[in-house]
């Protein structure tokens, strides 16, 4: 069987963890799901996985198990290798006038680790990987971000829409999370690639992340006028 992973062929000989490991506590393994991987997309996402599990801690405490989590698999980590993980978290921190600290949020390393719970989480649904043709975008309902307001109205639109659960047509699959005080995920879309796939992960009861895999569809007619014309203009 082939990685999980979208537009990887090689072979899946390792397990990968969705959502990796150290986002529950060892005596609760009924959460683990598991798909296949390749060595690389193993390993791509495990820097990542702690840092990432850290800003969801942070930005969902003290709802549900969050705390708890970030006491037990983050703080332990926060001074070790001389700090590596505290000085990353607390790059670039602005003092507010009222007396709390605001903390950027590295969204590239978010993006690469929800891209790949994306990808293993449709593997997972369907026993097949995401499509090439499948663009991945992320949508951080938790975050407070400094977008202009039209595009703030528009997510939270898109927020309402995905609030509940998919109608019967729109089930691409279930994988079958089932601790729901840690983590949940719904899958939108219509089975067998048919359309696009919204995912909507929720962590603790309050971090919630919308991951948009667009089916992009290319115009060839378009492509093919617009080619006819430049081949004609250079006559």
């Amino acid at each position: 069987m082939n990685c999980y992973f979208q537009g990887c062929s090689q072979k899946g000989v390792t397990k990968e963890h969705i959502p990796p490991k150290a986002f529950f506590p060892k005596d609760e393994k009924d959460q683990l799901l598991t798909v296949k991987s390749c060595v690389a997309h193993n390993n791509a996402k495990s820097k990542d996985d702690l840092y990432v599990l850290a800003q969801i801690c942070m930005n969902a405490s003290p709802s549900n198990r969050a705390r708890e989590i970030f006491l037990k698999k983050v703080k332990p980590q926060l001074e070790f290798n001389n700090g590596a993980l505290r000085k990353k978290l607390a790059a670039g921190s602005v003092q507010l006038p009222d007396g709390a600290v605001k903390y950027p949020v590295d969204t590239d390393r978010l993006n690469e680790f929800f891209d790949a719970l994306s990808c293993g989480l449709v593997f997972k649904s369907c026993g097949s990987a995401l499509p090439d043709n499948y663009s991945i975008k992320h949508m951080y309902c938790s975050l407070i971000s400094d977008q202009d307001p039209m595009m703030n109205q528009i997510e939270t639109e898109i927020e309402a829409f995905y609030s509940g659960k998919p109608m019967d047509f729109m089930e691409f699959g279930k994988p079958n999370t089932n601790n729901e005080r840690i983590y949940t995920v719904e899958v939108f879309g219509i089975p067998n690639f048919g359309s696009s796939i919204t995912l909507v992960h929720v962590f603790f009861g309050k971090f919630k992340v919308i991951s948009m895999l667009t089916n992009v569809v290319q115009n060839t007619a378009n492509k093919s006028k617009h080619s006819d014309a430049v081949n004609g203009a250079g006559v």
